[in-house]
């Protein structure tokens, strides 16, 4: 990760600005389905989404910096234009996000936080799940996906907890596990290599209206 200390410009063309509102007509300079990475990693995942779907824009948002700059330097490599970037809180960026803004979203192996006494500091909560529910327009799906069963489990009730905000619509009790995976982050590979099973929820944004959101 140390190559990825020094930002060059042609990184800086695809991160985004850390503070105030997002817009994203600005950032793409176009209108067009988007969709949301939170906490993209190494960044895999999103870099090779936005490389098949050069007719949606991506959002993502890391807390590491140093990962923010191996990203865009994935997607330069790939040739793709179609990604923003943004370093920092996940929850903080999601309230700075316009409302009925995102068709898709992707939590794939969070932090799991797997002592007890840790559990408080996920980051899937009630709150966020409202919050989040603010920005996805109706029918936009969440892709949940974590090796901590319980915590995959605790975003499920959470989710079916908030009001109408979220529905399932997978049958079965409203999760899956080891499905097949277009393409998997490095984590999902290396937690499939030790013989893990992965947990995978999908909910979908209803048409109830979402609370309103603090101010950023």
């Amino acid at each position: 990760m140390r190559r990825y200390r020094v930002r060059t410009d042609a990184h800086a063309s695809l991160v985004g600005a850390g503070e105030g509102a997002v817009d994203p007509a600005a950032l793409f300079g176009r209108s067009a389905p988007l969709r949301l990475e939170i906490g993209f990693g190494h960044g895999e995942f999103i870099s090779q989404m936005a490389a098949v779907h050069p007719d949606e824009d991506f959002l993502g948002v890391e807390y590491d910096h140093l990962r923010v700059t191996k990203t865009a330097h994935k997607c330069l490599k790939l040739g793709v234009g179609n990604v923003r970037l943004f370093g920092g809180d996940a929850h903080d960026y999601v309230r700075r996000l316009p409302a009925q803004a995102l068709a898709r979203v992707y939590i794939l192996f969070p932090d799991p936080w797997p002592k007890a006494g840790h559990r408080r500091r996920r980051l899937v909560n009630r709150g966020f799940l409202a919050d989040l529910a603010r920005a996805c327009a109706p029918g936009c799906r969440l892709l949940f996906a974590s090796d901590t069963h319980n915590y995959a489990l605790q975003v499920l009730s959470n989710a079916t907890t908030l009001p109408g905000l979220w529905r399932t619509p997978w049958g079965g009790g409203g999760f899956r596990f080891d499905i097949p995976t277009r393409f998997p982050t490095t984590f999902e590979r290396h937690k499939k290599e030790e013989g893990c099973s992965i947990c995978y929820l999908l909910l979908e944004r209803s048409g109830q209206p979402a609370p309103d959101a603090p101010p950023p």
